[in-house]
């Protein structure tokens, strides 16, 4: 029951983003980003952040679910404007006529509207928006972030082996340099892609150098 529940909310997701995409909506920094696929891979950190959370017991996991599968459905809207503030607005739509109770759509709908201010995660905040989050920032970043950086250095006007280091220097080194992360397995995995990105950065650096 529970799983085909959220196979819905994923495919309504999305159909919306779907449109998105087709107007080229996801050419992020003039690659084909698929805004679809981060949502799936940042539902995949939120289980494992949620599955090492020491108090699990005390977190309403479906609201969590839920919020992460709409988190970016905001992109989908055909007006340009907030997209998590578009993304709750959306979810608030869809859980009302899947009649589900005020008090957990009000919840659920707070988390997505306020996952895109990092800047208060290490605030007095729930712990569902702090997993969401943590999930948000984990993706894009490390190995993945590095990969990210050589296809947008490669879509640039004259690319060299140098401008794709100062590429990676300028984006994902810089950002895995101080660690955001709050929980302890968050810390981990962020540390973690740092002494990734760090390896490859100062490998590659050396070789240009050579």
């Amino acid at each position: 029951m529970d799983k085909d529940k959220y196979y819905d909310m994923f495919e309504y997701v999305e159909n919306l983003l779907s449109k998105y995409d087709l107007q080229s909506g996801s050419a992020k920094n003039k690659i084909n980003y698929n805004r679809m696929e981060h949502t799936k891979r940042v539902y995949k950190w939120m289980l494992k952040l949620y599955h090492e959370y020491d108090d699990k017991d005390l977190i309403d996991i479906d609201s969590l679910k839920i919020a992460t599968i709409f988190h970016d459905s905001g992109y989908g809207h055909i007006e340009r404007c907030d997209h998590a503030l578009m993304g709750a607005k959306i979810c608030r739509k869809y859980l009302s006529e899947h009649n589900y109770p005020i008090e957990k759509i009000d919840f659920i709908c707070d988390l997505i509207q306020n996952h895109s201010n990092k800047e208060s995660l290490m605030d007095d905040i729930p712990a569902e928006l702090i997993l969401l989050m943590e999930s948000d920032l984990l993706d894009d970043t490390g190995a993945h972030g590095i990969v990210m950086d050589v296809w947008v250095s490669a879509l640039s006007d004259n690319p060299t082996f140098e401008s794709i280091l100062e590429h990676i220097e300028k984006f994902t080194y810089n950002i895995m340099q101080d660690n955001p992360m709050r929980t302890p397995a968050g810390k981990r995995i962020w540390n973690e892609k740092l002494k990734i990105t760090n390896e490859f950065y100062y490998a590659y650096k050396n070789d240009l150098c050579n």
